[in-house]
């Protein structure tokens, strides 16, 4: 829904900055899913709660890779992409809280190491800011009259 939001607001306003916003998400969301599973199959981590059953609890059965923190991932590519588009400390401090929040939740579950939620953690961030990379390469005449 994040990633739609945006281009149906373009599409029904006519606002060409909401339209470039919009492509940013999706790209950013798409590189970090592509990066996760990548280093999902790379690293074939066991989740903890399938590697240590007598000792961690999930909340829920698990299993399936667990590095990075797909969750995690997701939720610090977002809090990236919201502070890149719109730079204030009141943007940022609430969204990287929220996103510490889901990676703490994803270690208090027993889902995850706390090595996967950093994982997860550096691959959104570094997806967030890689898509903006590309996105002022890919389209170069629209910052330019930004």
């Amino acid at each position: 829904m994040a990633t739609v939001a945006p281009f149906v607001y373009r599409i029904v306003s006519g606002d060409r900055k909401a339209q470039y916003r919009s492509y940013e998400v999706m790209i950013a969301m798409g590189l970090d899913i592509v990066a996760q599973e990548g280093l999902k199959v790379t690293f074939n981590r066991e989740r903890p709660g399938d590697q240590y059953p007598d000792l961690v609890f999930p909340s829920s059965p698990t299993h399936g890779k667990s590095f990075p923190s797909g969750h995690t991932s997701l939720a610090f590519n977002t809090a990236a992409e919201l502070t890149i588009q719109y730079p204030k400390w009141y943007i940022a401090a609430p969204a990287y809280l929220w996103a510490g929040s889901v990676g703490y939740s994803r270690l208090y579950l027993g889902k995850h190491y706390p090595s996967d939620v950093l994982g997860g953690a550096a691959t959104g961030i570094g997806t967030a800011y890689l898509s903006a990379w590309l996105n002022h390469k890919l389209f170069k005449s629209y910052y330019k009259h930004e």
